[in-house]
């Protein structure tokens, strides 16, 4: 009998209760995990909003300076619950010692001493190398997940960003590419060129990296940048990169350089992390927003069933924004071929009804076609015109009437003779 309650048991105990994880970390390091980790200590923000994205918040007891997101970071470290260990390059060690972490996930700008003091204090550390490409971001979202024992989590996150990716290259299919360049510093200039997160994310969003030649975060001079002149150039601006924007300002009123300049909240662009659906967005909006501003969904579409001719037929769209960035947002029908737009800001997620209100000048039916769906409106001829048809049609059978008449009498004439 014990045997067999242990025989029905067995399945039902998780398959890592007595097993250890091991994985091959960034560094190329083998790690042991011998017990799922409940107290784990990241070293660099992109990892931290991996962590909270995949349900681990609660895991979570020390962060960098820089760890600022999702909200639930600082509100953490406001109630105690997070300890902010130092800096994202000089952590403190004492400070991580004194958490006593199951786990602590490190970066490649980590010196190896501090790794290897970590390890000498008995803390399992597992390396995580800044991404270069959005591939990159889903092998660490499964890397950490793995090192979490949250394999399942991880991999249904990266299922939602790689949906959520396709879609955003759907949208900007067979635009015409337009030049960009993304410069995070001006003294000296840097650039983003190939193998890094940001060209993916340029080229994603339909457009081509003037720097795409160089390897890497490259410095360049200024007369490169004034040669290349790219249509756009994108700029950090916040936490003192404020200067960026301001220097490329100022060329560009020297004439120097002529494209767009567009600014972006650093932490979204420079974090190769879950926001890279926010990132890739933002940049499609800058490059193409005749297309970003369509990017929505007709949830639904309702017309009055009829109207008379000179009447106004009331259209009612729901919408809703289905991108991660607010904004104002373009709403477009069809009325038997004709186009109709209105413009309306939506927050991310939003949804919001849009009135058309279309004065109807002919009888007819019409189909109203909205994001897919469509309609049927009938106008009616107005009382007017009605009253006029069936005056015309009684005198055409009074008409016929009175010659059928005639007729007979001049039969009924003929016969007396």
């Amino acid at each position: 009998l014990v045997l067999i309650l242990i025989g029905m048991l067995l399945p039902m105990v998780p398959s890592y209760a007595e097993s250890t994880v091991t994985i091959t970390d960034d560094a190329g390091r083998t790690v042991n995990i011998s017990k799922k980790p409940m107290r784990i200590v990241s070293l660099a923000p992109s990892i931290t909003e991996i962590l909270f994205a995949l349900g681990l918040g609660d895991r979570v007891v020390g962060v960098t300076s820089y760890c600022n997101y999702p909200p639930e970071v600082l509100e953490k470290e406001t109630k105690g619950e997070i300890s902010v260990v130092g800096g994202f390059t000089n952590p403190s060690l004492e400070k991580i010692a004194d958490l006593t972490p199951d786990l602590v996930f490190g970066h490649n700008l980590l010196s190896p001493d501090f790794i290897h003091n970590l390890e000498k204090i008995n803390i399992t550390v597992v390396v995580i190398s800044t991404a270069e490409s959005i591939d990159g971001i889903y092998d660490d979202i499964r890397l950490i997940g793995r090192a979490c024992w949250e394999e399942e989590s991880a991999d249904r996150l990266i299922t939602d960003l790689q949906e959520k990716i396709s879609n955003l290259e759907n949208v900007v299919e067979g635009v015409e590419k337009v030049e960009v360049a993304h410069i995070c510093w001006m003294a000296p200039i840097f650039v983003a060129g190939a193998e890094t997160y940001v060209n993916d994310l340029i080229e994603k969003a339909g457009g081509i990296n003037v720097f795409s030649n160089r390897t890497g975060w490259a410095m360049i001079s200024k007369e490169e940048l004034v040669k290349a002149d790219p249509s756009h150039i994108i700029v950090p601006y916040k936490h003192g990169t404020e200067m960026v924007y301001e220097e490329l300002m100022k060329m560009k009123e020297e004439g120097l350089i002529h494209g767009q300049i567009h600014t972006m909240d650093p932490d979204i662009i420079s974090r190769p992390g879950p926001r890279v659906v926010l990132a890739l967005e933002k940049i499609i909006s800058f490059l193409h927003p005749e297309v970003w501003s369509k990017m929505l969904a007709v949830t639904d579409l309702t017309v009055q069933s009829s109207v008379t001719v000179g009447e106004s037929a009331v259209i009612f769209i729901e919408v809703k924004n289905t991108g991660e960035l607010g904004g104002v947002k373009t709403v477009s029908i069809t009325i038997d071929g004709k186009s109709l737009q209105k413009n309306v800001t939506l927050n991310a997620g939003e949804s919001k009804l849009v009135v058309f209100i279309v004065e109807m000048e002919k009888p007819g039916v019409y189909t109203i076609s909205a994001g897919g769906k469509t309609a049927t409106l009938k106008v009616n001829p107005a009382a007017s015109v009605l009253i006029v048809n069936a005056s015309i049609a009684l005198s055409v059978v009074s008409l016929a009437a009175i010659v059928i008449l005639t007729v007979a009498l001049i039969k009924r004439t003929s016969r007396t003779k």
